[in-house]
């Protein structure tokens, strides 16, 4: 009876060690960042312009700028490269003069510069007041752009991942979890001439067109392994 308990001990204790699997190759996760950018010439101006008109009634306030909206319109749409588009219209009393005021916006769109400002400024002489100027990319180029921006981030990414292994001395295996960003461009500003004026000779704005940058920011859990 004594030795078959020291035989089922010896068994016991040895059977784990025996069964125990050889340990596998450890990994090691990396969190990695990087961020490139790259610039293109903007390549579309945008003018937005407002047509205002108080009267003492809100329909005489909206028949001037009716007016001055169809007018303007009908000079864009006359105009080559130009695409133009109407904007908010909104009318409300202005209790201290007892008047009514009323408003509407008409937007110029072209990658003819020269053509678009001589239409805008035209149309200041026609006293519209100018609302906002702006370079920016169009959708085709800021594409492109966004698309080699992301590709630089990600060449970036994986050459630092490839110098830290080496410097751990590990392997790169591959990336986890990859995350690309690359926003949209917002429009860029330019410098403008008067904003309003009352002439019909009026001299068009001026603008300095200054190159877009666009932005990707690439992130990855990165896995390495022993040599």
């Amino acid at each position: 009876m004594t030795r078959r308990l020291a035989l089922l001990a010896f068994i016991a204790t040895a059977t784990p060690a025996l069964a125990q699997p050889a340990p596998g190759l450890a990994e090691t996760t990396l969190h990695i960042a990087e961020t490139t950018s790259v610039t293109r010439a903007p390549d579309e101006v945008v003018a937005t312009l407002r047509a205002e008109a108080r009267a003492g009634t809100a329909a005489a306030a909206q028949e001037a700028v009716n007016r001055a909206i169809a007018a303007a319109v009908t000079r864009a749409q006359g105009t080559a490269g130009i695409r133009v588009s109407t904007g908010g219209y909104w009318t409300a009393r202005v209790e201290e003069s007892r008047s009514w005021q009323a408003a509407q916006s008409i937007t110029l769109r072209g990658q003819e510069a020269p053509a678009l400002l001589d239409l805008a400024g035209a149309l200041q002489g026609q006293g519209l007041a100018m609302q906002s100027l702006q370079w920016r990319l169009t959708q085709e180029t800021a594409r492109a752009a966004r698309e080699e921006a992301s590709r630089l981030a990600l060449d970036s990414l994986q050459r630092r991942a490839e110098a830290v292994a080496s410097q751990l001395g590990l392997v790169l295996v591959g990336l986890r979890e990859v995350r690309i960003d690359a926003p949209d461009q917002s429009p860029r500003p330019v410098a403008m001439a008067a904003m309003r004026s009352s002439s019909s000779s009026a001299a068009p704005p001026v603008s300095v067109a200054e190159d877009v940058e666009v932005t990707a920011s690439v992130q990855a859990v990165v896995v390495l392994r022993p040599r």
